[in-house]
């Protein structure tokens, strides 16, 4: 009987999901101590973080939410979604804005400095092998939120601030940095919710075996064009999200420079509009140094209202120049121009 039941349990043992991280302060980024609760369909658990701050607790695949309390901060209660069922362990790593009581509200608007919705995922990849995944936005959105994802082999998990939910594609490979080759291994459709968003990436022999015998070569990154206010060298959202994705492929792809060339249109004085063509330009060029991408791999230039991708004889037109162009060559092609 001991024996039966034994073996019961082991059936129906699911994976352990490891949920690690902090809560952190928006205002300076300082880790917040806080209390954390799992919610479920009946019941809810508490768990505490150490003192430090930083907490390590398991949950079941039924959570439908976290809510983290900390003295001092608002209360924040976030639904939580299995985008896939983990087949074994799994660990991950989250940070959590909080916003102190009191603080502008308007904050809360802004996805880049109060994420609301992410998407974390585990790795379950031999050490010689670079992941690479695809998230292809298949909603009707007029922003793509399309997302390349390449993972080193030196880190196990990952996030993904703001991303929007809904049906994306999610494409499965691998990266042979040596050879500078990307080989797909699956595809399927997926389904990110408001949120936080668990997706484990398993690979499996067959996977690597497969995708090493039908390898491809590495398409050249597609020229892309940030648009701005007028004026103004703020980058939008859409573009944040547009760099994102370009700074993840230009950090494990060091054969690539990043030539970027801001643009203005004809409204003012020339001199003036050079000037804001060149913070265009840099603050595009900061950014992209902010995440990850080394100063070498990256080239500016300016032209203000000097090269127009159309004639600025209305304001459509005019939109259409305010802007910051980004082309991408191999680094011996750059070197030899």
């Amino acid at each position: 009987m001991f024996t039966t039941l034994l073996l019961s349990i082991l059936l129906f043992a699911t994976p352990d999901i490891t949920i690690t991280g902090h809560c952190y302060n928006l205002a300076d980024n300082s880790v917040v101590k806080s209390n954390v609760t799992a919610v479920f369909r009946s019941s809810k658990k508490k768990l505490t973080a150490a003192r430090s701050g930083e907490f390590k607790f398991v949950i079941p695949d039924s959570t439908l939410s976290l809510t983290f309390e900390a003295e001092g901060f608002e209360t924040r209660s976030v639904p939580v979604n299995f985008v896939q069922k983990p087949e074994q362990d799994a660990t991950f790593e989250i940070t959590v804005a909080m916003l102190g009581t009191g603080f502008d509200q308007s904050v809360k608007d802004d996805e880049t400095l109060f994420p609301r919705n992410m998407l974390f995922l585990h790795y379950d990849v031999p050490d010689s092998i670079i992941s690479h995944i695809v998230l292809d936005d298949e909603s009707a959105r007029k922003i793509s939120e399309t997302r390349p994802i390449l993972n080193s082999y030196r880190r196990k998990n990952l996030k993904v601030n703001y991303i929007s939910a809904g049906p994306y594609t999610l494409s499965k490979g691998i990266y042979l940095p040596n050879e500078n080759y990307f080989t797909a291994t699956s595809s399927e459709k997926v389904v990110l919710k408001e949120g936080f968003n668990f997706l484990p990436i398993h690979y499996t022999k067959s996977d690597i075996n497969e995708a090493i015998s039908s390898r491809t070569q590495l398409t050249m990154l597609r020229p892309r064009t940030l648009y701005f206010d007028q004026s103004s060298y703020q980058l939008r959202k859409d573009s944040r999200l547009t760099l994102d994705s370009i700074c993840q492929e230009l950090v494990r792809r060091h054969n690539l420079i990043a030539q970027v060339t801001g643009h203005t249109d004809n409204v003012g004085k020339r001199n003036l509009n050079m000037i804001l063509s060149e913070y265009r330009s840099r603050v595009v060029q900061q950014y992209m140094k902010t995440n990850g991408v080394p100063p070498g791999q990256i080239r500016i230039d300016w032209k203000g209202p000097d090269a127009p991708v159309v004639a600025n004889d209305s304001e459509e037109n005019k939109i259409r120049n305010r802007r910051v162009e980004l082309r991408f060559v191999n680094n011996n092609k750059a070197s030899n121009q």
